[in-house]
């Protein structure tokens, strides 16, 4: 009788044995799968968070608390919050990859609000704009002038730079092109003038040749209209949008 008892035991012993191996064969089976829909999920996890596509670079703009990418997509403009100042990387027109993630910044003396922002995280040039090819096609340093009484600022007159060249880039002023391909000095001069109750800028572009210079091409820039450059056409006292 004893005997059967123990041997009872034992057999009961051994299956309780056998699932137990089983069901710890089954977890170990069980747990690479788990773990990589884990992987999966947080890798999904963080590409919802970061986003990425291409756009074309317009301009920096570090006059505010944030260093900021202005870039744009079809007819839509995006703003991106950069770390740190990433000025003179990229010219305008350029095409870039760009990443980012959805976040916040907070906006001094305004009760530190917090305000949704795009956080920049990558950015990559992946093709020339108009502005790298002219200054690829055109190795001289443009020259200005402007008078005496107008106090700019290097910050001021750099920006207006930028917008001469892009300018030139893009022009369809024959003497220009001209002008452009024969390597010739160009020089720009800045002034103020008030038309029609609104403050512009005033460019006055000429070749420097033999005789001098001779102003070929006026534009006018809006300062307050995100300086939108107009050429002034002189027949017809207007001003056009040159985009």
């Amino acid at each position: 009788m004893k005997r059967s008892i123990t041997a009872m035991v034992l057999l009961t012993l051994t299956a309780l044995y056998g699932c137990q191996s089983k069901i710890e064969k089954q977890q170990k089976a069980v747990k690479p799968e788990q773990a990589s829909t884990h992987k999966a999920a947080v890798q999904k996890k963080k590409k919802q968070l970061a986003h990425t596509t291409q756009m074309t670079f317009i301009k920096y703009a570090d006059d505010g608390d944030y260093f900021q990418l202005i870039a744009h997509r079809g007819d839509s403009t995006f703003s991106f919050i950069a770390e740190t100042d990433i000025n003179g990387r990229l010219n305008r027109g350029d095409q870039i990859q760009i990443s980012w993630k959805d976040g916040t910044v907070t906006i001094p003396g305004d009760d530190d609000v917090e305000t949704p922002a795009r956080l920049l995280l990558h950015i990559k040039k992946i093709g020339n704009g108009p502005v790298s090819m002219f200054r690829m096609a055109y190795d001289k340093k443009l020259k200005y002038t402007w008078p005496t009484d107008e106090n700019f600022t290097s910050s001021y007159l750099d920006k207006l730079y930028l917008l001469i060249e892009y300018y030139l880039s893009k022009t369809s002023n024959s003497l220009l092109q001209l002008a452009i391909k024969n390597q010739d000095q160009l020089t720009y001069s800045i002034e103020s003038k008030e038309r029609n109750s609104r403050n512009y800028r005033v460019i006055g572009i000429a070749p420097i040749g033999p005789n001098g210079a001779k102003v070929v091409q006026w534009l006018y820039i809006d300062d307050e209209e995100d300086d939108q450059i107009y050429e002034y056409d002189l027949g017809e006292d207007r001003l056009v949008p040159f985009e």
